[in-house]
């Protein structure tokens, strides 16, 4: 009896140790695709460029654990004073995992120094997020974070097709000033469809129907250009946290999707 037991937690011991190498191999093989999938879309990017980590340059927040994958939010913050001189032209924004990893480009304008920029992504794997920052220069810094989530880009839309149809290209604009910043939020109606998504009455394939362009002009000056695919979420939001230094205007947004479609708004804008 007691041979027995022995035996028996020398086999627990032994599994013990199989499952964990098992699992310790599968991690590592993991990282090293990881590590391949970004030198893949890093190559895409940038060519052989290299990109340094500088968190005081610029600084990306996102959940670890999300609670929705298909609305993912995404805060960057950016700091062009430890650029030597040179400020933030270009930002990034990458999801490993997703089938269309490039969630998108933002150039920023230098008549309005953007100190902060959020909006929600799709994540459709357990992937790292970045976010990387191009300076007037050519310099990359960047900033990672990983985030558990999954399915955000096959998840069903949340509007039945009339409604999302009749809401389409509707904008919206909210802006408010905090101490010395002016912060404003775009907020697009727009069902932003993957192409992985399928319809619940259906069944069938939605076709991908997504924003691929918004340019922001205040005072007729550009402001903002974005350029991007299917790994924003539905219904696109940007919020922007600007140094407050120029007299009140205007501003003005045109979209374009990737149907062809164009919208277009204006709104006054109050100090």
């Amino acid at each position: 009896m007691v041979r027995n037991t022995i035996q028996n937690e020398t086999w627990a011991i032994l599994l013990t140790v199989v499952v964990a190498m098992i699992g310790h191999a599968n991690h590592a093989a993991a990282e090293e695709t990881d590590a391949l999938r970004w030198s893949i879309i890093k190559t895409e990017l940038f060519g052989d460029a290299a990109i340094q980590q500088k968190g005081q340059i610029i600084s990306l927040q996102a959940p670890t654990r999300a609670e929705h994958a298909a609305i993912v939010p995404i805060e960057i913050k950016l700091n062009s004073e430890g650029a030597e001189g040179n400020s933030i032209t270009k930002l990034y924004l990458v999801v490993d995992q997703n089938p269309s990893p490039i969630v998108g480009t933002f150039t920023l304008s230098g008549s309005r120094s953007v100190r902060h920029l959020s909006t929600r992504v799709r994540v459709n794997a357990y992937s790292h997020v970045r976010a990387i920052a191009q300076t007037s220069n050519g310099a990359l810094y960047m900033d990672t974070r990983y985030v558990k989530a999954s399915g955000g880009c096959s998840a069903p839309p949340t509007l039945a097709d009339e409604e999302a149809e009749q809401r389409r290209g509707k904008m919206k604009l909210r802006q408010r000033t905090i101490d010395d910043r002016l912060e404003l939020q775009l907020m697009i109606s727009h069902p932003n469809h993957s192409g992985l998504q399928i319809n619940q009455l259906t069944r069938n394939w939605i076709p991908p129907d997504y924003v691929s362009h918004i340019e922001m002009h205040y005072n007729n000056k550009p402001m903002l250009i974005f350029e991007g695919g299917i790994s924003m979420s539905e219904n696109p939001s940007l919020r922007l946290s600007m140094d407050q230094h120029t007299d009140e205007g205007r501003l003005s947004v045109q979209i374009r999707d990737s149907k062809k479609r164009s919208f277009q708004d204006a709104w006054s804008v109050a100090h």
